[in-house]
């Protein structure tokens, strides 16, 4: 080669070279460009094997840091007031991660009410699964999840077959609830699968804080998947005769079921009210369910990407007994149905309906208020449904947690509303399920109830009464317990509503244990026990009954609930000493377990005040001829007894039959927008008295 043509080739020369040198550097670009990219699992640091998971916090808390993974999912939500919220999981590849099984190699990546994210230098990112991102943004805990906050992209490429690149982890639940706990927070962000054939423990429910349609599963091999009776395969508690929890996990159980959510289903980017399947507790999941670990108010949830095939199940009502007509026995139940709230007004009541100001302790939205007249009518027809075909028309209903405005009065079978407070002396919403029964051809009612008995915001007990041949006995001021001096226990404060001639009649006295809601901080009840004392005209038996709420939460107001069901047993004790046969049924929902359940340890029994009174409890008898129905309520999973009937002696001696009735806990629940799918969120209880 000559200058000449050297000399011409020479700029072409450079140009090619600084093209090879270019290429060269693509690789390793990224650590150049950004010398603050970390690996995920360096950016969460090291799940402890002590503790609680659930207060874990990222190691780079509050810091900028730029991260590389591949978009496995998109999560969609809503909020209370309704607007779309999104975000997505990245996983770091293989070749990426830092290789610690003790850090997650997923992270949760909020892009805010649009499904963007500003892509640098300019434009705008629509996320799509599989791609490959560089990010660089802000590591932030939200309510225990970590998430990537104010990210902006940097890179895009694509990240493969996704199924190749994110192999799914698979889950192999632990029955130690903080062994696994601590197992999904190192799995949080992370893509995993659950294999097929799992089970439901819980119906498929709605959680109003995001709009998430959720379900309680166990693996297939759990020994209550196999059960042969679908209703059985449950998760109980430990006391419970079918419970699968060893003796040395009684206060760490809980660990191998797991909740399904709905908020990554593929479908939901189409639809924003896409949703789990509407299932049973008993069904099961057919298909492997796979998805991003997510944590969500309090719980580790397995976001599922896509619908399973499911095998639905319906529940099984236990027979019992028919009515004989020419000796009928006397039937009660116990039902808590659920905040019945109507779509009224109340101009008497500041927290029951949308626009009202509120009360102390009452939070907005007000979502035990319904949101339509046509959704409340729907929830009097399933509950009067129940009542009618189901538990056939019981004489006396025990109801708990129906609102207790009387602003209408019923007239040739319908209700006229005013503006009139205590307008006849009956609450609204139970004679509109009175109504309704009516019109399914069963029996009127009576509604009873003393309106001292409610709480701040409403809530109070009540009975439905067969007028046909049962009535409240009359009053008179000098009785021993209706009247205005009643002879209760000298060494309790009573409240002047105790004073009130009245049957029903509400009881109430100081509290005088350790504070625990300031709402409650002076009497024992937020809504006072209620006395009744029927009469069947057809035979002159009388029988008593005390009608109950307690307050919620099983291992929270202890010394309260401990108080609540000593007041009731100081009262049983005073009707047995001037009748020792007395017929008497104290009930309802007592928010807590029953002997020797408990939810702590060492032991609260906190009913022990009624056991040690010498009063019966009926599911002592359910739990031997049906222990798998027997429960009342599920949470999180878990089969529970919370709702209760204590007979004494005389009403001992004529129990013929006692059942929970599966209609409500292990049922589907729909989502607030929607008619009911189900009446409650309680199983009633149901005994039939030799009469």
């Amino acid at each position: 080669m000559n200058s000449k043509s050297f000399r011409a080739s020479a700029p072409y020369l450079s140009y090619f070279c600084l093209i090879v040198l270019c290429f060269s550097c693509l690789s390793c670009r990224a650590e150049e460009a950004y010398p603050d990219l970390l690996p995920i699992g360096e950016i969460r640091g090291k799940v402890s094997e002590n503790g609680d998971a659930t207060k874990f916090r990222a190691r780079l808390n509050k810091e900028s840091v730029v991260v590389k993974g591949v978009v496995h999912q998109i999560l969609r939500w809503r909020t209370q007031k309704g607007d779309d919220v999104y975000g997505f999981f990245i996983q770091n590849l293989p070749e990426d991660a830092d290789g610690d099984p003790d850090t997650s190699d997923g992270l949760f990546v909020y892009m805010g009410r649009t499904p963007v994210l500003p892509i640098f230098p300019q434009g705008n990112y629509d996320a799509n699964v599989g791609d490959l991102l560089t990010l660089r943004g802000e590591v932030n805990e939200r309510y225990g999840q970590t998430e990537f906050s104010n990210a902006k992209v940097l890179e895009v490429s694509d990240g493969g077959d996704l199924d190749k690149s994110i192999v799914p982890v698979r889950l192999q639940l632990p029955e130690s609830r903080s062994e696994r706990n601590r197992m999904l927070e190192k799995l949080e962000g992370m893509r995993v699968r659950f294999p097929a054939g799992a089970v439901a423990v819980s119906g498929s429910h709605p959680q109003y804080r995001t709009w998430d349609s959720q379900l309680w599963v166990i693996p297939s091999d759990h020994p209550a998947a196999v059960r042969e009776e679908a209703f059985a395969r449950r998760i109980y508690r430990p006391a419970h005769p079918l419970s699968t929890i060893p003796d040395e996990l009684k206060n760490d159980w809980n660990g191998n079921h797991l909740v399904l959510g709905s908020l990554g289903l593929e479908e939901r980017m189409d639809d924003r009210d896409a949703a789990l399947p509407k299932l049973h507790a008993g069904s099961a999941i057919l298909d492997e369910v796979v998805g991003g670990i997510h944590y969500s108010w309090g719980e580790y949830l397995l976001q599922v990407a896509s619908l399973p095939e499911v095998e639905s199940y319906a529940e099984v009502i236990r027979p019992f007994p028919e009515i004989d007509a020419e000796h009928p026995n006397l039937r009660i139940a116990a039902y808590n149905v659920e905040n019945l709230y109507d779509y009224k007004n109340d101009p008497f009541d500041d927290c029951d309906f949308h626009d009202d100001e509120g009360c102390p302790g009452s939070r907005f939205p007000l979502n035990y208020v319904p949101l339509s007249d046509e959704i409340f009518q729907a929830r009097v027809q399933k509950i009067a449904e129940q009542i009618v075909e189901d538990l056939r028309s019981p004489d006396i209903l025990m109801i708990q947690e129906a609102e207790d405005q009387d602003i209408a009065k019923m007239v040739d079978g319908r209700m006229i509303y005013g503006n009139e407070n205590h307008a006849d002396g009956q609450i609204d919403s139970l004679q509109e399920v009175a109504i309704a029964i009516v019109a399914l051809g069963g029996p009127e009612y009576e509604i009873l109830v003393d309106r001292d008995g409610a709480d701040g915001r409403g809530i109070i007990c009540a009975w439905m009464v067969q007028t046909e041949h049962l009535k409240a006995v009359e009053p008179e001021s000098g009785h021993w317990l209706f009247g205005a001096h009643p002879a209760l226990p000298p060494d309790r404060i009573w409240l002047p509503l105790c004073g009130e001639v009245s049957n029903p009649k509400a009881f109430n006295a100081v509290f005088t244990g350790t504070p625990d809601n300031a709402s409650e901080m002076e009497a024992v009840y937020s809504r006072p026990v209620q006395v009744l004392l029927l009469e069947d005209t057809r035979n002159g038996n009388k029988i008593w009954l005390q009608n109950n709420h307690f307050s919620a939460g099983p291992d929270r107001r202890v010394e309260r609930r401990k108080a609540q069901a000593a007041v009731n047993a100081e009262l049983s004790q005073v009707i047995r000493s001037v009748d020792p046969e007395a017929v008497l049924v104290v009930g309802g929902d007592m928010n807590v377990f029953p002997r020797p359940d408990d939810p702590l340890d060492p032991p609260s029994d906190q009913l022990g005040p009624l056991y040690d009174a010498g009063l019966f409890n009926v599911v002592d008898r359910t739990m031997k001829e049906d222990p798998a129905r027997s429960y009342s309520y599920i949470y999180q999973g878990v089969a529970n007894v919370l709702d209760h009937f204590f007979l004494s002696a005389g009403a001992k001696s004529r129990l013929e039959f006692a059942a929970y009735l599966k209609l409500n806990a292990g049922s589907p629940e729909g989502f607030p927008d929607v008619p009911p799918l189900r009446a409650s969120d309680h199983d009633p209880l149901l005994i039939e008295l030799k009469w």
